[in-house]
């Protein structure tokens, strides 16, 4: 059938000049010429309008294709876009009932030759009638037959723009600096697939056109988004502005105030001064008097006092300093200070400057540099704190110099104990993880362009097995015996940690990233090979390790540590006991680094509350039964608005335990929303049961129980509802856990179904021990269940199974009619799938 033939076409009103003119005169013709082209411009123009009435990329394209097919009569209308490597995505599409849709394919073609993009920049429009006419090579055939195309008309969509490069990979052409640059941004494709179809040149006419028309709607709506952008931009900064200019008033008030009180302060304090000072000539005067006084003190106090003359020799010392020095005041009066007083660096045991010389020199108060160490006449060592001070006479005249000190020796080995103690790990005397760390960024921040250095993140594998199979004392030494095994293979310039736990940090300076990788191995294989014995048993251990290189291009320690702490969780998922370097462009690395990025956004959206409950009906097989059943789903929306579903981000939230948080988030919005929608169901048609999945995780946690009896209670949920699924992983991981919750809320009321039945691994003796009312066949066995005689048997045999056990079964997946009605011949109870209703928002 060729659409564009059929009398009611505006494109074929009149006949195109290739016809033949019958007997009609040269005049008649060129009139009903003019007429076809004044209707087709008009079309073109209502078509353009509408278009271009949208700023919104997504709308335009879909008006266009719709339009399209709409005035061609065509089978499908569709528009792909190009990737970097020149693959083509179709984005939009238009297209009938009976044929599949085939929205976001990907259109590997590898048939053109070279150039032949350069052909579509040049206005090359591709119009086949016929796949099979021979026009086209066999590689084309064969690709436009497995996209079910018989005729297809390719216009190709080019935007002009001032720019001489090209445009997110796309290909441009341009004759110059500053002339426009033609990019092709896409395929505009209308297409029969159940005949031929000859396409008539008015029919491509409009179709060039009007993908101009769709190019310029497009920058239109590139132009605005970006107006849109740099106006709120500009808003922003304004309020930013305003917000600079409020704050800089509120701090200039604050100054002036400050200022002013502060004045007030200075005037006061100068008047305090004034009388301190003249209380301090009476303290002097008084001072003096009481020098005997002050002899009885100092010889009372529990520091060392030296003083000296003005010549630095030695005039008074007190018992402390007798001890201290070794000799007593009637061998040493007279004789220099510095000839009595030797004192050197406590680390570099240089000679350190003399304070009675520096105050003598200096006339002022001076004090010891710190690791002071002080040698006695018997050649003891005690470590000092000093100052030494000036001694004036009324007239202010320097006359000597007194000299404090103490004996510090037991707190600076308190100090160092301490400081050793908070850089190292007191189980395993290795540097901990604040100490590395530092160590680490250090080396990062200091390596240079040819340098490379390497990071090992190391995890013992069945550490848990020891420590519970013989406590925590054993897993101590087991730490401790393993941290020599990896003493003995390591370099003196390696920096060994244990990061916490069973988890330990290696850095390794100077080193490629093979040889830290020959390294990580032989470390692997040494603790392999080590046997640890605990009383009368033994147990082998493993270690998974994660290497990472540090160079130039290293950002930073977080980032360093995130990509060893992956590549080791890489190597854990491998099988464990094995060695993960992390290399550029390693998939299984930034898949793990996806899943963690996960984490954030599911609790940003948790925060947020950007989760939608959706609804999915259950049918009932069986004509007299009951059919009122469906099945909560959940999905989320990103920033932008769109929908995504479970299967991209419920491995990331089960891997990393955000499931029980999701789980809630379920059944508190939906107990919330239940009497709502109970009310809608009940006037359709009467009571509804509705299935709720819980994780594992969920079960597991003791608190779990009593949330869903809370949230049922305070939103007055009829228990009797409510059937919560759980698949069949979770079930028999913790059986007895299982069964326990399962009984707990039957008491109540609830029911519940075994979810992906037949997809793990286990006996099904185990279906006796769990008290559920439905089993869910997985959907694998039932999407062949028509061709494949194995799918069918199973599919029996688990209905025959549940139904000897008392319990219905439920197929997921049921996707055609076919499939249905074989279920409904076998007597499985219920269906769910795509042919029978597609989700709902709730």
């Amino acid at each position: 059938m060729n659409a564009v033939n059929s009398g009611s076409d505006p494109l074929n009103s009149a006949p195109f000049p290739e016809a033949a003119f019958d007997h009609r005169d040269q005049e008649n013709h060129c009139s009903l010429q003019l007429q076809a082209q004044a209707e087709r411009e008009r079309l073109l123009a209502t078509m353009a309008l509408r278009i271009r009435r949208s700023l919104n990329p997504s709308e335009i394209l879909q008006a266009t294709v719709l339009e399209v097919r709409q005035l061609l009569e065509a089978e499908r209308v569709i528009i792909h876009r190009f990737e970097s490597d020149w693959s083509g995505v179709v984005i939009t599409e238009s297209v009938t009932d009976y044929l599949a849709p085939i929205l976001g394919h990907k259109i590997e073609d590898h048939c053109f030759a070279e150039d032949w993009a350069g052909e579509y920049l040049n206005g090359r429009v591709q119009a086949t009638a016929d796949i099979y006419a021979g026009e086209l090579s066999p590689c084309h055939v064969a690709l436009l037959e497995s996209l079910n195309i018989r005729a297809n008309l390719v216009v190709p969509i080019i935007q002009e723009a001032q720019d001489t490069l090209s445009v997110n990979g796309w290909r441009s052409q341009s004759s110059g600096v500053g002339t426009p640059t033609r990019r092709l941004w896409g395929l505009l494709s209308v297409q029969q697939s159940s005949a031929p179809r000859q396409w008539q040149s008015a029919e491509i006419d409009i179709v060039e056109k009007l993908a101009v028309q769709v190019a310029i709607a497009l920058q239109q709506a590139e132009l605005y988004t970006t107006a849109q952008a740099e106006l709120i931009k500009r808003q922003r900064a304004e309020a930013k502005m305003q917000q600079l200019n409020t704050q800089l008033e509120q701090l200039n008030a604050q100054l002036e105030q400050r200022v002013r009180h502060r004045t007030t302060q200075l005037e006061i304090a100068n008047q305090e001064l004034k009388h301190e000072i003249e209380e301090r000539q009476q303290l002097e005067k008084e001072l003096f008097q009481e020098k005997e006084l002050a002899q009885i003190t100092l010889e009372s106090i529990g520091d060392a006092v030296v003083t000296t003359d003005d010549l630095g020799r030695v005039q008074y010392l007190n018992p402390v300093a007798e001890r201290l020095l070794g000799q007593s005041i009637e061998a040493v009066e007279g004789k220099a200070f510095t000839d009595i007083f030797q004192i050197v660096h406590q680390v570099t045991r240089e000679p350190v400057v003399n304070p009675v010389e520096q105050v003598l020199r200096e006339n002022q108060v001076v004090y010891l540099a710190e690791h002071t160490l002080l040698i006695a006449r018997d050649g003891t060592e005690y470590g000092i704190d000093d100052s030494a001070a000036p001694i004036r006479n009324r007239q202010g005249q320097l006359v000597g110099a007194v000299v404090v000190f103490h004996d510090v020796t037991e707190a600076r080995q308190m100090a160092q104990e301490l400081s050793w103690q908070a850089s190292h790990d007191p189980l395993t005397g290795l540097v901990n993880r604040r100490a590395f760390e530092k160590q680490a960024a250090a080396a990062i921040a200091a390596v240079e362009k040819e340098q490379h250095h390497a990071l090992c993140y190391l995890d013992l594998d069945q550490f848990k097995v020891v420590n519970d199979t013989c406590g925590h004392v054993a897993g101590d030494q087991l730490l401790r015996q393993i941290t020599t095994v990896m003493q003995q293979r390591i370099r003196s310039s390696d920096t060994l940690a244990r990061l916490g736990g069973d988890e330990f940090g290696l850095l390794l300076e100077g080193c490629s990233l093979e040889q830290a990788e020959t390294l990580a191995e032989a470390l692997r294989a040494m603790i392999q090979a080590f046997q640890f014995a605990w009383e009368d048993k033994t147990f082998s251990v493993g270690v998974s390790i994660g290497v990472v290189g540090i160079d130039s291009n290293s950002r930073d320690l977080a980032s360093v540590l995130s990509a060893a702490d992956a590549a080791c969780y890489v190597a854990k998922s491998n099988g464990r006991n094995c060695v993960h370097v992390c290399r550029t462009h390693d998939l299984k690395l930034e898949l793990q680094r996806g899943e963690r990025q996960w984490v954030a956004r599911l609790h940003q959206a948790l925060e947020e509350s950007r989760f939608c409950l959706y609804r999915q009906e259950i049918l009932a097989l069986d004509e007299y039964a009951h059919s009122g059943h469906c099945e909560i789903l959940l999905r989320l929306f990103d920033t932008q608005g769109n929908v995504i579903l479970p299967m991209a981000f419920l491995p990331a939230a089960e891997r990393y335990n955000l499931m029980p948080a999701i789980d809630r988030w379920v059944v508190q919005h939906f107990c919330a929303q239940y009497h709502q929608v109970a009310r809608v169901d009940q006037a359709l048609g009467g009571k509804v049961l509705y299935n709720i999945n819980l994780s594992g995780a969920s079960i597991n946690q003791g608190d779990f129980l009593g949330f869903l009896k809370t949230q049922l209670e305070q939103y007055q949920v009829p228990p009797q509802q409510i059937c919560f699924e759980i698949t069949e992983t979770t079930a028999i991981s913790n059986l007895h856990q299982a069964a326990n919750f399962i009984a707990t809320l039957k008491q109540l009321g609830c029911q519940f179904a075994l979810d992906d039945f037949g997809s793990g691994m286990s006996s099904l003796a185990y279906l006796k021990n769990l008290p559920v009312d439905y089993l869910k066949i997985d959907g694998s066995f039932v999407k062949q269940l028509v061709n494949n005689k194995a799918d069918s048997a199973i599919v029996e045999c688990f209905n025959h199974l549940s139904h000897e056990l008392g319990i219905q079964t439920i197929a997921e997946c049921v996707e055609d009619e076919q499939t249905l009605e074989k279920l409904r011949m076998m007597g499985v109870d219920f269906a769910q799938g795509y042919c029978i209703d597609k989700p709902q928002r709730l």
